[in-house]
């Protein structure tokens, strides 16, 4: 009788391991990559722009070849991004809305314009320039993806600071280009 409980015993283990070593194969890829992301990849995703269109949530950390540490949140279709340089004070950005929010810690100034849609025709040379700045961005963190993780980040990151001063980019240049001398060209 002690000899059946044993064998039953060793039986029902044996089955056991068998199940379960089976369902270790089955959720196992035949091709040795793993379900994260991380290990398949060296990036979580293909680019920043798939992240901001998926809505995913990611934060990336990395020093740019200038020595600049960025630090960028992608969060919702939202970016925010701190830049700091040794001896400086950092640069924020954020960019939501169709808008980009770019302000100095020290000074507590900031501009803020609309980026543009980069299917539109641009009526003026101003929008243009800005699109391509938040596509400098853009492409900076694209190129330090592999940088990338997928985190949680706090909403209040993508919301512009109540105590930094925004002016209108477009408005402010177009003051200037109203104030700058007029050069009036000789008839010919």
């Amino acid at each position: 009788m002690k000899n059946k409980n044993t064998l039953i015993i060793i039986a029902i283990f044996i089955i056991l391991a068998i199940a379960g070593v089976f369902l270790y194969m089955k959720s196992k890829p035949l091709d040795g990559r793993t379900n994260d992301p991380t290990v398949n990849n060296k990036s979580v995703v293909g680019s920043v722009r798939d992240a901001l269109t998926q809505k995913l949530t990611l934060t990336c950390e990395f020093t740019d070849e200038e020595g600049t540490i960025v630090k960028s949140y992608i969060k919702n279709g939202a970016v925010r991004i701190s830049s700091t340089k040794e001896g400086r004070e950092p640069t924020e950005i954020i960019m939501k809305d169709n808008k980009m929010y770019i302000w100095d810690t020290e000074t507590h100034e900031g501009f803020v314009y609309e980026i543009e849609d980069e299917t539109e025709d641009s009526k003026d040379g101003v929008n243009t320039m800005m699109n391509i700045d938040s596509n400098f961005y853009l492409d900076m963190i694209d190129q330090y993806k592999d940088s990338c993780k997928v985190g949680t980040v706090d909403d209040s990151y993508f919301v512009q600071p109540s105590n930094i001063k925004f002016q209108d980019m477009a408005e402010f240049l177009n003051n200037l280009q109203n104030q700058a001398p007029q050069i009036e060209t000789p008839n010919e």
